[in-house]
């Protein structure tokens, strides 16, 4: 399935990650560095990583499994993520930087007090370890049937792999290392979509959609519209609250970054990564839905063979080599999640309970080292949740109720997350609640979400136009968020917005931690704030030394014995990557302050 040349790409981007994350964990001289690059970042590098942050394997596996099954449906999904993002822009992400903290449990702190830090620490915890989980549980699928091991020894060697390449170099080394590894990923993805759409039996975009089963058009089959019109409002919702919250590690993404305009500059990757990134990713398992229908057979080893789509287009169409450049890109994004996950567990620990709590006055030398075996525990935990999700995959599958990783992340994300997001995110704009207002409203939210999942059937609204039964397997997968979204949101706001009566009540400690919040985010954070804040100059050219050596590296590997069209295809991925490379190292040259 792979040969020499693609262990040999596998081979260097692993020493070309390793050797980042060593050349970065010098750059960390305090918990700041660490864990936020000192809040000094500049906004594109700050903004790939944001996008980054929201990227994993399972664009490459569990929806590239509902893409081969439904084409152009799971837009419904990937768009829903526009709304959240322009809000996102013009609310919040500017708020998140002028809270002047270095994690986002010490702004969580200062708005609800220790009793809900605490809280968010050890139920965030446990949440980080379950979706860290269900990504690598995706990669894991992917590489089990790439190179034939079974999926449990895939999910350990990964894991470890995964954590050790974290551990290295810190904040600063996840972002360095996400800027190229987002190059490398639209690269491939797009060279993927090209040779698809360029295959004589495909015959373009228009012979693409006239030769697409039926079902990827006529989603009455899948669900009516008034279930995908509602499905898309609840993820709508939830991504909503999720994405602007304190409760979420992609909240500490817009504390790196320099000032209040890099933070909203920052935003522009993202959107455009949400509005055109889903081409990439649909057209090459549309195509596979085309040319490939024996999945099944050609990858018997796992329980939904439909999520190989996107490798199976790969190997067929890619020249000799970019199936390793492919395998790169799939790690590359768990290695940016899962990383990004265990720098964010690893400052929960240490700055949101063993800081305030074991250890007030702990030197910055040993928080850092502490910082690293915080995430190499945290990491041995993720291995074990991925182990246990492959299991619960494999009996429910085993008993006619599989849950392909579609579905399963959407559901779990709406029951899990949207509880614990919702009063960290109101709390941001509305300071008249008291301190327990945060955590009752998250365990109300989470008591909700079982009586959705557990009480509440479709049935319910059979009443209503439209919605009667009897209902499609997709409409009662659906119809699980919908309630669940519904009932949690609807509940938890009134909630929070009734714990205010007591708000008088409270303490003239807490209304002094929350106005010097909100004081704090009324405060602009300006661009230039002394040299100490600087945008770092030698961090842009360190990246741009960085996109000069792998995308010279690439544009290489047209001397891999390929058609003319294959040598083309490396010589266009690794030219991009050289040439942004170059730019960007005379471009910071020109404005340098501080030495490399």
């Amino acid at each position: 399935m792979i040969n020499f040349y693609d262990y040999l790409n596998i081979g260097f981007y692993f020493a070309f990650i390793i050797g980042v994350g060593i050349y970065f964990s010098r750059k960390s001289k305090n918990t700041s560095d660490y864990f936020r690059g000192g809040g000094a970042l500049p906004w594109w590098v700050t903004g790939a990583s944001a996008w980054m942050a929201g990227f994993t394997a399972w664009t490459f596996v569990g929806a590239a499994g509902k893409i081969y099954q439904t084409g152009p449906y799971v837009l419904v999904l990937y768009y829903q993520n526009v709304i959240p993002v322009i809000v996102l822009f013009a609310l919040t992400c500017y708020r998140f930087r002028r809270m002047r903290v270095v994690t986002p449990m010490e702004a969580l702190r200062l708005r609800f007090g220790p009793g809900a830090q605490q809280f968010y620490t050890w139920i965030r915890l446990p949440l980080m370890l379950v979706f860290g989980g269900f990504t690598l549980n995706s990669v894991a699928v992917f590489m089990s049937a790439v190179f034939g091991f079974p999926l449990e020894t895939t999910l350990i060697a990964l894991g470890l792999m995964v954590t050790f390449i974290s551990l290295l170099g810190g904040a600063m080394g996840v972002v360095a290392a996400d800027f190229v590894q987002m190059f490398l990923i639209v690269l491939v993805a797009g060279t993927a979509m090209v040779l698809a759409l360029l295959h004589p039996a495909i015959g373009g975009f228009g012979g693409l959609m006239n030769q697409a089963p039926a079902a990827h058009f006529n989603w009455s089959e899948i669900a009516r519209p008034e279930f995908i019109s509602l499905w898309w409002v609840a993820l709508t919702l939830n991504t909503l609250f999720s994405l602007n919250t304190l409760s979420d590690e992609k909240a500490a993404k817009y504390m790196m970054a320099q000032s209040d305009s890099h933070a909203r500059k920052m935003i522009l990757i993202p959107f455009l990564g949400t509005v055109f990134g889903p081409i990439l990713w649909i057209i090459p398992p549309m195509a596979a839905a085309v040319l490939i229908r024996d999945l099944p057979a050609r990858f018997p080893q796992l329980t939904n063979p439909e999520e190989a789509a996107f490798l199976a287009i790969a190997q067929d169409l890619l020249p000799q080599g970019m199936l390793g450049l492919l395998i790169c890109c799939i790690f590359a994004a768990s290695v940016t999640d899962i990383a990004g996950s265990l720098n964010w567990g690893s400052g929960l620990l240490l700055r949101n309970f063993y800081l305030p709590v074991i250890n007030p006055h702990c030197p910055e030398k040993r928080l850092i080292k502490l910082s690293r075996f915080g995430a190499a525990g945290l990491g041995a935990l993720i291995v074990g949740s991925a182990l246990l999700i492959n299991h619960f995959r494999s009996v429910a599958a085993a008993g006619g109720k599989g849950w392909g990783l579609f579905d399963l992340m959407n559901q779990v994300g709406t029951s899990l997350a949207m509880p614990l997001a919702i009063p960290a995110c109101l709390g941001m704009f509305y300071r008249r609640t008291p301190p327990w207002s945060a955590w009752t409203t998250a365990v109300i939210g989470l008591v909700m979400s079982y009586v959705a999942i557990r009480y509440i059937q479709p049935e319910i609204m059979a009443s209503l136009p439209g919605f009667g039964g009897p209902y499609t397997f997709e409409e009662t997968r659906q119809f699980g968020v919908i309630s669940t979204a519904f009932l949690v949101g609807c509940v938890c706001v009134a909630w929070f917005f009734f714990t205010s009566l007591f708000y008088e009540k409270t303490s003239p400690e807490h209304k002094a931690n929350v106005n010097e919040l909100f004081d704090r985010m009324a405060t602009p954070l300006p661009d230039h704030r002394g040299p100490e804040h600087e945008e770092n100059h030698g961090f842009a050219i360190s990246i741009g030394r960085m996109c000069m050596l792998y995308g010279g590296f690439i544009t290489l590997l047209a001397l891999i014995p390929n058609s003319a069209q294959g040598r083309l295809c490396y010589i266009a991925c690794g030219g991009i990557m050289l040439g942004l490379g170059l730019w960007v190292n005379r471009f910071y040259r020109g404005k340098q302050k501080i030495p490399v």
